[in-house]
């Protein structure tokens, strides 16, 4: 799997609501409008599809950042303090 930042600027506020949805379903907020997203190559091509379809070129933008392993390690936050990209993640072990 590769990481990504997924960031976005989206005018229409109903849109909006939809890129976001979409990103929740393949990453973890971050920000507003900033998510990370660990991703097969498979699931990449899913969700720029899924957003190719939500989005109008012509207004919006969203941004694919790649990050290596050793970038994602080194994220920092002023403020709020942010959770390991896995802390969700469960195992179930039986």
């Amino acid at each position: 799997m590769d990481s990504y930042l997924v960031a976005y600027d989206i005018c229409d506020p109903k849109r909006l609501r939809k890129v976001a949805q979409t990103c929740e379903d393949f990453g973890f907020r971050r920000q507003y409008s900033v998510f990370l997203c660990r991703l097969t190559a498979h699931d990449l091509v899913r969700l720029k599809s899924r957003l190719y379809d939500i989005i109008k070129l012509d207004e919006d933008q969203v941004l694919f950042v790649p990050l290596c392993n050793r970038c994602i390690e080194q994220i920092e936050a002023l403020g709020l303090p942010i959770e390991a990209h896995d802390a969700n993640d469960v195992v179930i072990v039986s």
